[in-house]
């Protein structure tokens, strides 16, 4: 059988070795692969999950202190903050240390498979991915921090405008 690969060939006489896993090895590996790619995209969903619940805790702190009922001292607000923000960033690190596993799980299971699953997976670099997973987890912590800094300066303004 001839194997035509003019499409991923850059100039050079590509031949695709196949794997030399036994199928039911290579099926243990695909359903492997498809669990860690499936475990990968809920730790990131997860860690949006963490910043937008963190963003709404921290408005629905806002609408508490603002509340006319509300007998919290002017101590516990900044409190809840703090104890929010080193929460989630806590979790989003957690998260970030999941990814960091499935995807190494990933790149030792990718190392078994055909010559040409190796050249197409290696055209976007280990580098490249793991400066967009650390500068969207800085932004995700920074959004988290900045949002509890203006939180806290609201819910200062809105409990010194009750003191007057």
């Amino acid at each position: 059988m001839a194997n035509n690969n003019k499409d991923i060939d850059d100039g050079e006489n590509f031949e695709n070795v196949s794997s030399s896993l036994d199928e039911m090895t290579h099926s243990e590996l695909l359903l492997m692969h498809k669990e860690a790619s499936i475990n990968l995209l809920f730790a990131k969903k997860m860690q949006w999950a963490s910043v937008a619940s963190t963003l709404i805790i921290n408005a629905g702190i806002i609408i508490i202190s603002d509340l006319p009922s509300s007998n919290l001292s002017s101590n516990t607000y900044p409190a809840l903050l703090i104890f929010m923000t080193c929460g989630a960033v806590f979790l989003l690190i957690l998260y970030q240390f999941w990814q960091y596993n499935e995807v190494s799980r990933i790149r030792e299971i990718n190392k078994n498979f055909s010559s040409l699953y190796s050249k197409i997976n290696t055209l976007k670099s280990r580098r490249e991915g793991d400066i967009h997973r650390y500068t969207i987890l800085f932004f995700m912590i920074m959004t988290i921090v900045l949002s509890a800094i203006l939180s806290s300066v609201v819910i200062s303004g809105i409990l010194n405008s009750k003191q007057l």
